[in-house]
């Protein structure tokens, strides 16, 4: 029986790679609004700028990456167990170390700012039920769960009494990309520990007067109260990501970034298809809800519907757009930098949480809230240009991030060696 290890650099899919470096771009962008204080900023003071790139951000780049970045985690899922089970047979326990440390990663990082780790791990192992259904079914079970976590939604604000269903909205529909999660609780009383969302009082205080312990304690707080006070939020947080993973296992099964050149013509498809229908659907989500009148949760549901299949083929359409690229020579070689924060993908995701929250939180530098979202968009592109320089520099010396390596090691139950030889 052959004895399995992380795949070596020269075996990496480049395509696989290169997404992964261009989703993290799209998810600073977006969770950079979190970290500053934007997503809770007052939008009277906001200029033509500030609301023309929030505008623009929102349409193009809010749920998008994350999907790209979903998807790309079923893509994976689809090639680590195809080449477990080529190479020994069986998956279940390596696969089941891969997600467990990766939990344990996403259990440190939401201490800091986020749980999507944590989630990507929980969602990994709901994806090993779907191992052995077909690919076509797998594609119809995408669309039966991709409405259920608005549908459950809208059933409940339909049942529940009058008073409360824009608190469900918000307890929820938060809950789609890492930036959303905060709490609010009343100033005088810790007791008093209420959940509502990124705007709360409590949390920009935190954020921009508190110390790292206060902010640990905060999030500590903030994720137990989310989780033990509705059944709703487990629903949400599993029911958002994993039909755009069984998406990417689709992809995967197909192998269609591993022989990119026999599925040029679909992939042309998918660019124009894509684009057009995620367009479409983004709109037609913003004008169901720019035209609703006080809360009503059918057209809320029909307008995040629209919005989470306009996200998903946006993103599929980035994607194959991507792709098409980098076949052509002189994108190929501008596209190349992504390749490298591309493989350190973990390390990177967690690089940009410890620099937002050393930028903003009053720990360190202070700067939450001093910023509009033209300002922290362009911070956001220049952090991730740095990240890009420091990953080329990092990947001429060592086959792996910190992260990966960690990741690695643990899931093969051996030290994996780092420096390239």
């Amino acid at each position: 029986m052959a004895r399995v290890g992380p795949t070596s650099p020269g075996n990496r899919v480049v395509a696989l790679d290169v997404l992964r470096g261009f989703a993290l771009l799209g998810i600073l962008v977006v969770n950079i609004t979190g970290f500053s204080g934007v997503a809770a900023a007052d939008q009277e003071w906001m200029g033509f700028a500030d609301k023309a790139v929030q505008g623009f951000v929102q349409f193009f780049f809010v749920s998008k990456f994350f999907s790209i970045f979903t998807m790309l985690f079923g893509i994976g899922f689809a090639m680590q167990i195809a080449r477990l089970e080529e190479k020994t047979g069986h998956y279940l326990r390596t696969y089941g170390r891969r997600l467990l440390v990766l939990f344990l990663f996403g259990v440190a990082h939401l201490v800091l700012k986020g749980d999507l780790l944590v989630w990507y791990a929980i969602c990994g192992a709901f994806l090993l039920l779907f191992h052995r259904v077909s690919s076509i079914a797998l594609l119809l079970w995408a669309l039966l769960l991709m409405p259920l976590p608005y549908l459950q939604v809208a059933i409940v604000s339909t049942l529940a009494s009058a008073e409360t269903p824009s608190q469900v909205v918000e307890e929820t529909e938060q809950s789609e990309e890492q930036t959303y999660q905060q709490v609010e609780a009343d100033d005088d009383t810790d007791s008093d520990f209420e959940f509502n969302n990124y705007t709360g009082e409590r949390a920009v205080r935190v954020h921009s007067e508190g110390n790292l312990s206060e902010v640990v304690t905060f999030n500590i707080q903030f994720y137990v109260n989310r989780y033990t006070s509705s059944w709703v939020n487990y629903l949400w947080d599993i029911l958002v990501p994993l039909p755009l993973m069984l998406v990417g296992v689709f992809i995967g099964r197909r192998r269609l970034l591993e022989r990119i050149d026999d599925e040029i013509p679909l992939l042309r498809k998918a660019f124009w298809l894509g684009l057009g229908f995620g367009a479409a659907g983004t709109w037609l989500s913003q004008a169901l809800l720019a035209a609703m009148i006080g809360w009503d949760p059918w057209v809320w549901f029909v307008a995040n519907i629209s919005f989470a299949l306009g996200a998903c083929s946006l993103a599929l359409g980035y994607g194959a757009g991507i792709v098409l690229l980098s076949q052509r020579d002189f994108w190929k070689k501008c596209l190349a930098p992504l390749q490298a924060i591309g493989r350190l993908a973990l390390t990177n995701y967690l690089l940009q949480t410890l620099i937002c929250t050393t930028l903003f939180y009053n720990y360190g530098f202070g700067l939450y809230g001093k910023f509009g979202p033209a300002a922290v968009t362009l911070l956001a592109i220049g952090i991730y240009l740095f990240q890009v320089v420091l990953s080329l520099l990092w990947i001429r010396r060592f086959r792996f991030g910190p992260a990966e390596w960690l990741w690695r090691s643990l899931t093969y139950g051996r030290l994996q060696p780092m420096r390239i030889t």
